[in-house]
């Protein structure tokens, strides 16, 4: 599994493509991660990551930012 790192977000923003963010609220409940496995994963801390992928649309990313009970979710 390969993360998304700030330098692959900060390109993809440039090229706007809209990509998901999780903030630091998360509580690791994996709702996310259910719905949109393609796109979220939990690290060792049991915080949801981003996946890096070259598109983030159609991928159920909405359903998992409404899932969030923390709203840790977003997109950027």
């Amino acid at each position: 599994m390969t993360l998304l790192t700030e330098e692959q977000r900060e390109k993809l923003s440039k090229s706007w493509i809209r990509i998901p963010y999780v903030n630091e609220t998360c509580i690791g409940c994996s709702a996310c991660v259910a719905i949109s496995w393609d796109v979220f994963d939990l690290d060792d801390e049991w915080k949801s990551v981003v996946k890096a992928l070259e598109n983030y649309e159609n991928l159920w990313v909405d359903d998992s930012i409404s899932a969030c009970p923390v709203n840790a979710i977003s997109w950027k």
